[in-house]
Protein backbone atom coordinates (compact mmCIF):
# COMPACT_ATOMS: atom_id res chain seq x y z
CA UNK A 1 0.00 0.00 0.00
CA UNK A 2 2.69 2.02 1.01
CA UNK A 3 4.73 1.90 -2.30
CA UNK A 4 1.57 2.38 -3.88
CA UNK A 5 1.10 5.72 -2.79
CA UNK A 6 4.29 6.40 -3.06
CA UNK A 7 3.96 6.03 -6.93
CA UNK A 8 0.34 7.47 -6.82
CA UNK A 9 1.91 10.57 -5.29
CA UNK A 10 4.74 10.83 -8.01
CA UNK A 11 2.52 10.41 -10.75
CA UNK A 12 0.49 13.67 -9.33
CA UNK A 13 3.72 15.43 -8.90
CA UNK A 14 4.70 14.77 -13.01
CA UNK A 15 1.31 15.35 -13.77
CA UNK A 16 1.04 18.74 -12.36
CA UNK A 17 4.64 19.72 -13.55
CA UNK A 18 3.86 18.48 -17.05
CA UNK A 19 -0.21 20.72 -16.95
CA UNK A 20 2.47 23.65 -15.60
CA UNK A 21 4.95 23.97 -18.86
CA UNK A 22 2.16 22.98 -20.96
CA UNK A 23 -0.13 26.14 -19.59
CA UNK A 24 2.92 27.88 -19.83
CA UNK A 25 3.80 27.40 -23.66
CA UNK A 26 -0.19 27.80 -24.60
CA UNK A 27 0.50 31.51 -23.07
CA UNK A 28 3.84 32.17 -24.32
CA UNK A 29 2.39 31.48 -27.99
CA UNK A 30 -1.12 32.63 -27.51
CA UNK A 31 -0.84 35.98 -28.13
CA UNK A 32 1.50 36.04 -30.99
CA UNK A 33 -0.31 37.14 -33.91
CA UNK A 34 -1.93 40.19 -32.14
CA UNK A 35 -5.00 40.82 -33.92
CA UNK A 36 -6.98 42.16 -30.57
CA UNK A 37 -5.30 45.55 -30.38
CA UNK A 38 -5.89 48.20 -27.72
CA UNK A 39 -4.51 51.23 -29.38
CA UNK A 40 -7.70 51.83 -31.06
CA UNK A 41 -9.93 51.80 -27.57
CA UNK A 42 -10.10 53.05 -23.90
CA UNK A 43 -9.80 51.54 -20.30
CA UNK A 44 -13.06 52.52 -18.09
CA UNK A 45 -11.28 52.15 -14.68
CA UNK A 46 -14.70 50.48 -13.02
CA UNK A 47 -14.76 49.52 -9.25
CA UNK A 48 -14.30 45.82 -10.41
CA UNK A 49 -11.90 46.05 -12.95
CA UNK A 50 -10.27 47.48 -16.10
CA UNK A 51 -13.48 47.25 -19.13
CA UNK A 52 -12.28 47.81 -22.61
CA UNK A 53 -13.84 49.81 -24.55
CA UNK A 54 -14.04 51.62 -28.08
CA UNK A 55 -16.36 54.82 -29.49
CA UNK A 56 -16.92 55.92 -32.96
CA UNK A 57 -19.50 57.63 -34.94
CA UNK A 58 -22.35 60.34 -34.11
CA UNK A 59 -25.58 60.73 -33.26
CA UNK A 60 -27.71 58.49 -30.18
CA UNK A 61 -25.35 56.50 -28.51
CA UNK A 62 -25.40 52.42 -29.43
CA UNK A 63 -24.29 50.41 -26.85
CA UNK A 64 -23.25 46.79 -28.77
CA UNK A 65 -22.79 43.93 -26.11
CA UNK A 66 -20.73 40.61 -27.20
CA UNK A 67 -21.97 37.25 -25.84
CA UNK A 68 -20.61 37.00 -22.97
CA UNK A 69 -17.84 33.89 -23.32
CA UNK A 70 -14.28 34.07 -22.49
CA UNK A 71 -13.55 33.41 -26.36
CA UNK A 72 -16.08 36.21 -26.93
CA UNK A 73 -15.01 40.15 -27.46
CA UNK A 74 -16.56 43.22 -29.10
CA UNK A 75 -15.10 41.91 -32.27
CA UNK A 76 -18.16 39.95 -32.66
CA UNK A 77 -18.92 43.54 -33.79
CA UNK A 78 -16.16 44.02 -36.79
CA UNK A 79 -18.82 43.46 -40.04
CA UNK A 80 -21.27 45.62 -38.50
CA UNK A 81 -19.83 48.62 -36.75
CA UNK A 82 -18.32 50.79 -39.20
CA UNK A 83 -22.32 50.82 -41.12
CA UNK A 84 -23.80 51.65 -37.43
CA UNK A 85 -21.38 54.16 -36.65
CA UNK A 86 -22.86 56.33 -39.70
CA UNK A 87 -26.26 57.03 -37.69
CA UNK A 88 -24.84 56.01 -33.76
CA UNK A 89 -22.68 56.53 -31.45
CA UNK A 90 -21.32 53.42 -31.10
CA UNK A 91 -19.81 52.28 -28.22
CA UNK A 92 -18.64 48.55 -27.75
CA UNK A 93 -16.99 46.64 -24.49
CA UNK A 94 -15.20 43.57 -23.33
CA UNK A 95 -16.68 42.23 -20.94
CA UNK A 96 -15.14 41.36 -17.39
CA UNK A 97 -13.70 37.96 -18.03
CA UNK A 98 -13.48 38.23 -21.95
CA UNK A 99 -11.08 39.99 -24.65
CA UNK A 100 -8.69 42.35 -23.15
CA UNK A 101 -10.73 43.33 -19.92
CA UNK A 102 -9.44 42.66 -16.63
CA UNK A 103 -10.71 38.70 -15.92
CA UNK A 104 -10.33 38.79 -11.92
CA UNK A 105 -10.86 35.93 -9.88
CA UNK A 106 -14.85 35.87 -8.40
CA UNK A 107 -17.84 34.05 -8.96
CA UNK A 108 -19.58 35.47 -12.23
CA UNK A 109 -23.03 36.02 -11.52
CA UNK A 110 -25.77 38.25 -13.39
CA UNK A 111 -25.95 41.37 -11.23
CA UNK A 112 -22.45 41.83 -11.89
CA UNK A 113 -23.33 42.39 -15.45
CA UNK A 114 -26.33 44.47 -14.26
CA UNK A 115 -23.91 47.13 -12.21
CA UNK A 116 -21.63 47.60 -15.05
CA UNK A 117 -24.26 48.71 -17.32
CA UNK A 118 -25.43 50.87 -14.90
CA UNK A 119 -21.92 52.20 -14.41
CA UNK A 120 -20.76 52.11 -18.09
CA UNK A 121 -23.65 54.40 -19.10
CA UNK A 122 -23.55 56.51 -16.08
CA UNK A 123 -20.24 57.52 -16.38
CA UNK A 124 -19.00 57.13 -19.80
CA UNK A 125 -22.13 57.25 -21.68
CA UNK A 126 -24.03 60.00 -19.39
CA UNK A 127 -26.88 59.56 -21.99
CA UNK A 128 -29.88 56.78 -22.17
CA UNK A 129 -28.80 54.50 -24.10
CA UNK A 130 -29.95 51.98 -27.49
CA UNK A 131 -28.45 48.49 -26.20
CA UNK A 132 -27.85 45.32 -28.37
CA UNK A 133 -27.00 41.86 -27.25
CA UNK A 134 -26.02 38.91 -27.81
CA UNK A 135 -27.22 35.29 -26.62
CA UNK A 136 -26.64 34.87 -22.47
CA UNK A 137 -25.56 39.11 -22.53
CA UNK A 138 -29.54 39.76 -23.04
CA UNK A 139 -30.44 38.84 -19.40
CA UNK A 140 -28.38 41.06 -17.46
CA UNK A 141 -29.62 43.93 -20.06
CA UNK A 142 -33.20 42.76 -19.32
CA UNK A 143 -32.61 43.21 -15.69
CA UNK A 144 -30.42 46.40 -16.04
CA UNK A 145 -33.14 47.64 -18.11
CA UNK A 146 -36.18 46.61 -15.58
CA UNK A 147 -33.88 48.39 -12.95
CA UNK A 148 -32.66 51.33 -14.46
CA UNK A 149 -34.90 52.42 -17.03
CA UNK A 150 -34.12 55.65 -17.62
CA UNK A 151 -30.97 54.46 -18.81
CA UNK A 152 -32.21 52.30 -21.66
CA UNK A 153 -33.67 53.59 -24.76
CA UNK A 154 -34.70 50.78 -27.50
CA UNK A 155 -33.11 47.41 -26.67
CA UNK A 156 -32.00 44.77 -29.30
CA UNK A 157 -32.04 40.65 -28.30
CA UNK A 158 -29.60 38.91 -31.32
CA UNK A 159 -30.70 35.01 -30.40
CA UNK A 160 -31.29 35.21 -26.26
CA UNK A 161 -31.23 32.05 -24.23
CA UNK A 162 -34.66 31.26 -23.47
CA UNK A 163 -36.39 31.56 -20.48
CA UNK A 164 -36.69 28.65 -19.41
CA UNK A 165 -32.99 28.13 -19.50
CA UNK A 166 -32.01 31.06 -17.31
CA UNK A 167 -34.27 29.55 -14.74
CA UNK A 168 -31.63 26.50 -14.19
CA UNK A 169 -29.67 26.78 -10.90
CA UNK A 170 -26.52 25.92 -10.14
CA UNK A 171 -26.11 21.66 -8.41
CA UNK A 172 -23.58 20.38 -6.68
CA UNK A 173 -21.93 18.68 -9.44
CA UNK A 174 -21.81 21.78 -10.97
CA UNK A 175 -20.42 23.20 -8.28
CA UNK A 176 -18.02 20.75 -7.59
CA UNK A 177 -17.28 21.51 -11.27
CA UNK A 178 -16.42 24.57 -10.91
CA UNK A 179 -14.04 24.41 -7.76
CA UNK A 180 -12.12 21.92 -10.17
CA UNK A 181 -11.94 24.52 -12.63
CA UNK A 182 -11.28 27.21 -10.35
CA UNK A 183 -8.48 25.29 -9.79
CA UNK A 184 -4.73 27.43 -10.58
CA UNK A 185 -2.50 24.69 -12.18
CA UNK A 186 -5.40 22.16 -13.33
CA UNK A 187 -8.06 24.59 -13.71
CA UNK A 188 -5.85 26.63 -16.36
CA UNK A 189 -5.35 23.06 -18.19
CA UNK A 190 -8.68 22.13 -18.71
CA UNK A 191 -9.49 25.92 -19.65
CA UNK A 192 -6.95 25.84 -22.43
CA UNK A 193 -8.41 22.79 -23.79
CA UNK A 194 -12.27 24.26 -23.50
CA UNK A 195 -10.69 27.22 -25.71
CA UNK A 196 -8.18 25.51 -27.73
CA UNK A 197 -7.89 25.98 -31.51
CA UNK A 198 -9.98 23.39 -32.53
CA UNK A 199 -12.63 23.85 -29.73
CA UNK A 200 -12.96 27.40 -31.03
CA UNK A 201 -12.85 26.18 -34.80
CA UNK A 202 -16.00 23.29 -33.54
CA UNK A 203 -17.79 25.51 -31.75
CA UNK A 204 -18.10 27.97 -35.10
CA UNK A 205 -18.36 25.22 -37.53
CA UNK A 206 -21.26 23.43 -35.25
CA UNK A 207 -23.15 26.25 -33.32
CA UNK A 208 -22.06 29.41 -34.30
CA UNK A 209 -22.71 29.74 -37.61
CA UNK A 210 -24.75 27.82 -40.17
CA UNK A 211 -22.41 27.64 -43.32
CA UNK A 212 -19.14 26.57 -42.28
CA UNK A 213 -17.07 27.85 -44.96
CA UNK A 214 -18.09 31.00 -44.12
CA UNK A 215 -15.75 31.17 -41.15
CA UNK A 216 -12.35 32.68 -41.81
CA UNK A 217 -9.39 31.87 -40.09
CA UNK A 218 -9.07 35.58 -39.12
CA UNK A 219 -12.31 35.35 -36.79
CA UNK A 220 -10.82 31.69 -35.12
CA UNK A 221 -7.11 33.39 -34.28
CA UNK A 222 -9.55 36.39 -33.03
CA UNK A 223 -11.54 34.15 -30.86
CA UNK A 224 -8.82 32.01 -29.45
CA UNK A 225 -6.56 35.18 -28.83
CA UNK A 226 -9.32 36.70 -26.59
CA UNK A 227 -9.68 33.69 -24.40
CA UNK A 228 -6.05 33.94 -23.53
CA UNK A 229 -5.32 37.83 -22.54
CA UNK A 230 -4.47 37.30 -18.95
CA UNK A 231 -3.21 33.79 -19.53
CA UNK A 232 -6.34 31.44 -17.99
CA UNK A 233 -8.37 34.08 -16.35
CA UNK A 234 -11.06 33.49 -18.58
CA UNK A 235 -11.74 30.20 -16.84
CA UNK A 236 -13.23 31.69 -13.74
CA UNK A 237 -15.98 33.10 -15.89
CA UNK A 238 -15.86 29.83 -17.97
CA UNK A 239 -16.80 27.84 -14.65
CA UNK A 240 -19.17 30.35 -13.78
CA UNK A 241 -20.73 30.20 -16.89
CA UNK A 242 -21.13 26.20 -17.30
CA UNK A 243 -22.50 26.04 -13.46
CA UNK A 244 -25.03 28.28 -14.14
CA UNK A 245 -24.43 31.30 -11.95
CA UNK A 246 -25.24 33.52 -14.49
CA UNK A 247 -28.51 32.22 -14.69
CA UNK A 248 -31.82 34.48 -13.20
CA UNK A 249 -35.07 33.92 -14.09
CA UNK A 250 -36.06 37.47 -16.42
CA UNK A 251 -40.13 36.56 -16.86
CA UNK A 252 -41.55 39.34 -14.55
CA UNK A 253 -38.66 41.56 -15.48
CA UNK A 254 -39.21 41.26 -18.92
CA UNK A 255 -42.96 41.03 -19.20
CA UNK A 256 -43.08 44.45 -17.46
CA UNK A 257 -40.57 46.18 -19.90
CA UNK A 258 -41.88 49.41 -21.50
CA UNK A 259 -38.73 50.03 -24.07
CA UNK A 260 -39.44 49.57 -27.33
CA UNK A 261 -37.46 45.88 -28.16
CA UNK A 262 -36.73 43.71 -31.30
CA UNK A 263 -35.22 40.05 -31.56
CA UNK A 264 -33.57 39.00 -33.98
CA UNK A 265 -32.79 35.12 -34.41
CA UNK A 266 -30.77 33.17 -36.92
CA UNK A 267 -33.53 30.70 -38.60
CA UNK A 268 -30.80 27.75 -37.73
CA UNK A 269 -30.56 28.44 -33.95
CA UNK A 270 -31.76 25.37 -32.13
CA UNK A 271 -35.09 25.78 -30.54
CA UNK A 272 -35.34 29.35 -32.52
CA UNK A 273 -39.25 28.95 -32.90
CA UNK A 274 -39.67 28.04 -29.35
CA UNK A 275 -37.51 30.97 -27.52
CA UNK A 276 -39.16 33.62 -30.24
CA UNK A 277 -42.88 32.16 -28.84
CA UNK A 278 -41.36 32.00 -25.40
CA UNK A 279 -40.48 35.87 -25.34
CA UNK A 280 -43.52 37.02 -27.24
CA UNK A 281 -46.02 35.28 -24.70
CA UNK A 282 -43.62 37.33 -22.14
CA UNK A 283 -44.01 40.08 -23.83
CA UNK A 284 -46.32 40.60 -27.07
CA UNK A 285 -44.93 43.90 -27.77
CA UNK A 286 -41.56 43.17 -28.71
CA UNK A 287 -40.31 42.95 -32.68
CA UNK A 288 -38.95 39.48 -34.24
CA UNK A 289 -36.91 38.78 -36.84
CA UNK A 290 -35.54 36.01 -38.25
CA UNK A 291 -32.13 35.85 -40.89
CA UNK A 292 -32.64 33.02 -42.89
CA UNK A 293 -29.39 30.29 -43.05
CA UNK A 294 -27.86 32.04 -39.67
CA UNK A 295 -26.98 30.53 -36.51
CA UNK A 296 -26.20 31.99 -32.81
CA UNK A 297 -23.91 35.58 -34.89
CA UNK A 298 -25.54 36.95 -37.74
CA UNK A 299 -23.54 40.01 -37.51
CA UNK A 300 -20.63 37.93 -38.38
CA UNK A 301 -22.30 35.43 -41.09
CA UNK A 302 -24.72 37.41 -42.81
CA UNK A 303 -23.68 41.15 -41.89
CA UNK A 304 -25.28 42.93 -44.90
CA UNK A 305 -28.89 40.81 -44.05
CA UNK A 306 -28.45 41.96 -40.32
CA UNK A 307 -28.04 45.36 -40.48
CA UNK A 308 -31.32 45.45 -42.77
CA UNK A 309 -33.31 44.03 -39.90
CA UNK A 310 -31.17 46.45 -37.46
CA UNK A 311 -33.13 49.61 -39.02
Amino acid sequence: MKKRLETLVKLGIFATIAMYFANKFVESSALLRKLLKNNSGKYYHWSQGAVYYTKQGSGAPLLLIHDLHPTSSSAEWNEVIEELAKTNTVYTIDLPGCGRSAKPYITYINYFFVQLLHDFITDIIQEQTQVMATGISGSFTVMAAHMYPDLFGKLIFVNPVSPEKLSTVPTPTLKFAKSVMDCPILGTFLYYIFSSENEIEYNFTETYFYNPFLVSSKTLHTYYEAAHWEQGGGRHLLASLHSNYINTNISIPFAGLTQEMHLICGSETPNAGAIISAYQKLNPDIRVSTIAKTKMLPQLEAPARFLLECI
